[in-house]
């Protein structure tokens, strides 16, 4: 995963997806924020009648040091998208299925 942070939020880019974090995400004391934002899955071939929708999603995280660890949940998913460990600077190798 890929992630882009800006004041206002997040762009973030997987090999099979893309999302945002739209607000600004706010540390608290011990490195941790939750924030809200939207995940749109991605699928190789024909896209048919466009790309598929955007689901509201939670981003859940913890920031020590340089290294963030970061669960993806949808909205009303018992399981999470994933559980991530990004580190500051990398630049991740991801192979888009579009």
């Amino acid at each position: 995963m890929r992630m882009v942070v800006s004041r206002v939020g997040a762009r973030l880019e997987y090999d099979c997806a893309a999302s945002m974090i739209d607000q600004p995400i706010i540390l608290d004391a011990a490195g941790r924020f939750t924030a809200k934002g939207s995940y749109t899955p991605e699928r190789g071939g024909p896209q048919g009648n466009g790309q598929a929708a955007a689901v509201r999603a939670r981003y859940v995280g913890r920031v020590r040091a340089d290294v963030m660890r970061l669960t993806v949940t949808l909205e009303n998913a018992k399981e999470p998208v994933g559980v991530f460990t990004l580190r500051r600077g990398d630049d991740p190798l991801l192979t888009k299925c579009r």
